[in-house]
């Protein structure tokens, strides 16, 4: 994310003030279709956009859209068996995300001195699910020493999609906004697909359960390694549920950008 904000300051400062371009944030909201993604829930993050246009009447712009979210965000307090029937009680955090990087064409509709001015961006890019597991270690009073900490599930692939949205003038409708035509208030609503399934890990749909020798292993599970102290036996223990399904988010934001 750090590099993402550098690169906007270096674009904004390379392509100079007066050329005709946009800078903001956004809060986005992305909804799953429960019909393709019925494991998947509500992502919420944050936002940046940066457009730009060569030429500052044109209504056409370049516009690059990164945004950071997070679905599902869980503590459990878990037990593992081994084969002795002695047992390991253990904090597990579960952390779910999805983040887009989406290059788009924005086109403005309306005249750039309207109040509220509409637009339209064609949209195309990369989505990102990932999903992190800290497994506490039972024998640390601090909790924080883990016992298995990873990023347990990774997925990248290709997105498409779009937003239609409108840019309100904040110069033109508060007195204490002494500039029109540079402060927008945004807001927007989107439709993204994929380019293939997506994999992503949900545990708001995985039971509190105790994990023993007899669980069954199917492909769909993530699994770790666990000692018994006692003994130093290694045995694995299914701690997520991998699901393999279409892509498709509609979803609304609401932003802000400044026209320089």
């Amino acid at each position: 994310m750090r590099t993402t904000i550098l690169f906007g300051i270096l674009l904004a400062s390379k392509l100079g003030f007066g050329q005709g371009g946009e800078f903001g944030t956004f809060i986005p909201v992305d909804i799953p279709d429960k019909n393709v993604m019925p494991s998947m829930s509500t992502n919420v993050g944050f936002g940046m956009n940066f457009a730009y246009t060569p030429l500052p009447a044109s209504p056409f712009y370049i516009e690059f859209k990164p945004s950071w979210g997070m679905y599902y965000s869980r503590n459990l307090k878990q037990t593992y068996m081994f084969e002795d029937s002695s047992t390991t009680v253990t904090n597990v955090s579960y952390t779910s995300g999805m983040h887009k990087y989406l290059l788009g064409t924005k086109v403005m509709i309306g005249h750039e001195y309207r109040t509220v001015r509409g637009f339209i961006t064609p949209q195309i890019g990369l989505a990102r699910t990932r999903t992190k597991i800290f497994i506490a270690d039972p024998e640390d009073d601090d909790g924080c020493r883990p016992l298995e900490s990873r990023n347990t599930q990774k997925f990248i692939g290709g997105v498409w999609g779009g937003e239609v949205g409108v840019e309100i003038d904040l110069g033109r409708i508060m007195s204490s906004v002494e500039e029109e035509n540079r402060h927008n208030l945004v807001i927007c609503a989107s439709l993204l697909n994929g380019f293939k399934h997506f994999e992503y890990v949900n545990i708001k749909y995985m039971q509190n359960e105790t994990h023993d020798m007899d669980v069954t292993h199917d492909d769909r599970d993530i699994n770790a390694t666990f000692v018994n102290v006692g003994s130093n036996a290694l045995h694995e223990h299914k701690i997520a549920e991998l699901y393999h399904t279409p892509f498709r988010f509609w979803g609304f934001s609401v932003g802000y950008t400044f026209n320089f």
